[in-house]
């Protein structure tokens, strides 16, 4: 009897040793690797020796008493330094709060010269949202190092042009670097919004990523907004991405 327990407990022990170890539970698999893909948003990288300026948002000033709510305008540009654009008609963006029944006007001056260059009336917005200026439409063009200033005005009252509602942002036209060029010549639009922002060429980056609105429902505009704090602008146009705002 004793052989007989020695042996039986001799076989439970080798078939312990040699059975093939438990299976590891789904759960329990080693994780997988995140992704580390880059980010699809652009992020704007001011120029290091960027030129002073930046942008003046348009608002009601206290002292009007108006029978009707009056609009905001911010214009499309970065604050506290002065957007780059490589284009000598390049296309500008500006943002209302609400429609506009004032006759609008747009303006593009420069320091050197005592009237403006450009000022010409434009369509009064009908609605809220963000809206294009084409100065190619006009006969203007931006010289390369001359520092401009451009703005969109709301005349409440053309006989008292002191309580227009003036949004103003300064521009610079710069050449665009070999290597960039290069870059952005095989590029898609949302790709082109991302180098030229990479690159701090502010008008240019927002243009491409008006283009690329219609495929990333305005992803890439709204992001370029809050990176240089027009979060208001950015907010809206984000709610209403579904019908398309840049105009």
């Amino acid at each position: 009897m004793r052989r007989f327990a020695m042996g039986l407990a001799a076989a439970v022990i080798a078939a312990i040793w040699l059975a093939p170890p438990p299976a590891v539970a789904q759960n329990d698999a080693p994780a997988a690797a995140p992704d580390e893909s880059p980010p699809s948003q652009p992020a704007y990288k001011p120029p290091p020796r960027g030129a002073p300026g930046g942008r003046v948002g348009g608002a009601s000033r206290g002292t009007i008493k108006a029978t009707v709510p009056l609009p905001t305008i911010d214009l499309l540009a970065p604050d506290g330094h002065t957007g780059l654009t490589t284009s000598a008609t390049p296309t500008l963006y500006f943002f209302v709060s609400q429609p506009i029944s004032w006759p609008t006007q747009f303006t593009i001056s420069t320091a050197t010269q005592p009237k403006p260059i450009l000022e010409v009336n434009i369509p009064a917005p009908r609605e809220a949202g963000v809206y294009s200026i084409r100065t190619a439409d006009y006969p203007v063009r931006l010289e390369a190092g001359v520092l401009y200033t451009w703005s969109v005005s709301v005349i409440l009252n053309p006989k008292a042009r002191s309580r227009d509602i003036v949004a103003s942002a300064s521009l610079l036209r710069t050449p665009v670097e070999p290597t960039i060029a290069a870059a952005l010549s095989a590029a898609s639009p949302d790709r082109r919004a991302t180098l030229f922002a990479q690159a701090g060429l502010w008008y240019d980056a927002v243009a491409a990523a008006a283009e690329a609105a219609a495929f990333d429902r305005h992803a890439i505009l709204d992001e370029l907004m809050n990176e240089v704090g027009l979060v208001e602008p950015a907010r809206y146009d984000r709610q209403t991405a579904g019908t398309s705002r840049a105009r």
